[in-house]
């Protein structure tokens, strides 16, 4: 017969606490509502704590906690959990010389790639081990897999096997139920997480994306799984667009004329934006002087505009098999903010001055304005 469920050490190490006796096995199981199922169980965890001086051990099966046994276990960790596919886990943290391993018994609801709070119950020659008390920030609320139906029975396998699952799926009341087919790709959002070990999370069916393996589903099924908008907020864009689609004169003002450097750009040939050019030239002494320019971001992107928060939102650009993602509106990633040839455009430089070997010997940092004569490629093989 399998063991049952069996108690936290914290449980076994809090009531020994109290105690001002050793206390037979039986007896900690019955205090603990260990059912007989599972006592072989308990015997094997209290043989590990007694064996790593957790608690001392006393003849006839009896234990009993010792004067140090609590120390340490108060001071709580924060920190990422990451689960191993066999259901145990270790807590990274900062601070702390090693990671906090988690039995899959003390981990509570937590789920992989959650931010926990942990504590230290013992250390054993495997290391530091402990316990989750409480999730702090879940990971993700969206999961990818593969749908699975059996009759009226409807789950998601999850695609990253460190999760927990199956997640079973139900309808949310008074909304249309999405449907597919057993074996499809498809994203399901959690909307009860577990409390207990091993106790399965639920969930309701986001998207069907259609059969694995399919690049435009595994594509479709990134962009779902994190809730990424391909367009951007109508506000952002309508500030992008105000700006025009050639840059205004009265913006060179100030800015320092480089349109004299022909300053390529140089990328990939599939690159999907040209954000920053170089030239350099060899002066009569075998010595460099090189600029590096980028797009001046920064002058369409103030602060507290609705420009400012839709990039702040996204944080970057996301680069992916079919398609790129920018984080700035299209009158901007692809005009504005391109370094297009033959175009004037506003930029951030970076002048320095080389000697023979290629050591900076002197450089600065200048607000320009610069025309790209070309647009080189670069062979990615080599």
């Amino acid at each position: 017969m399998p063991d049952g469920p069996l108690p936290r050490r914290e449980a076994i190490l809090d009531l020994l606490n109290q105690q001002t006796r050793a206390l037979h096995a039986r007896e900690i199981a019955a205090r603990l509502h260990v059912e007989e199922a599972a006592y072989p169980g308990l015997l094997r965890v209290l043989s590990d704590l007694a064996t790593t001086g957790v608690i001392s051990p006393h003849s006839g099966q009896r234990f009993r906690s010792k004067p140090d046994s609590t120390r340490g276990r108060e001071i709580e960790r924060q920190g990422i959990l990451t689960v191993n596919p066999r259901g145990f886990g270790f807590v990274a943290s900062t601070g702390f010389e090693d990671d906090l391993y988690v039995p899959e018994e003390s981990m509570g609801g937590a789920m992989h790639g959650d931010l926990v709070a942990a504590r230290l119950v013992a250390r054993s020659s495997r290391g530091s081990e402990g316990e989750v008390l409480r999730v702090l920030t879940r990971s993700n609320d969206r999961v990818p897999g593969v749908l699975r139906q059996r009759g009226k029975a409807l789950w998601l396998e999850p695609d990253d096997v460190r999760m927990r699952g199956p997640i079973v799926l139900h309808a949310a009341p008074g909304t249309k139920a999405v449907h597919g087919e057993d074996g499809q790709a498809a994203v399901a959002r959690i909307t009860r997480f577990p409390e207990m070990p091993r106790e399965t999370p639920e969930g309701e069916l986001e998207v069907v994306l259609g059969h694995p393996g399919d690049p435009n589903v595994e594509v479709a099924k990134i962009l779902a799984r994190e809730g990424i908008e391909e367009t951007h907020p109508a506000e952002a864009v309508t500030e992008a667009e105000a700006f025009g689609r050639e840059v205004d004169p009265d913006a060179c003002t100030g800015r320092e004329d480089l349109t004299r450097w022909p300053l390529p750009t140089i990328d990939p040939e599939d690159a999907r934006d040209h954000d920053d050019a170089v030239w350099g030239v060899r002066e009569p002494d075998g010595s460099y002087r090189v600029w590096i320019a980028i797009a001046d971001v920064s002058h369409y992107v103030r602060p507290g505009t609705a420009l400012d928060q839709a990039a702040l939102g996204r944080g970057c650009s996301i680069y992916l098999p079919d398609r790129a993602i920018p984080m700035l509106p299209r009158a901007l990633s692809s005009h504005l903010c391109s370094l297009l040839p033959d175009t004037i455009r506003l930029c951030l430089a970076l002048e320095a001055e080389l000697d023979a070997t290629g050591l900076v010997k002197s450089f600065r940092v200048l607000e320009g304005f610069m025309r790209s004569a070309a647009k080189r490629f670069l062979d990615a093989r080599n």
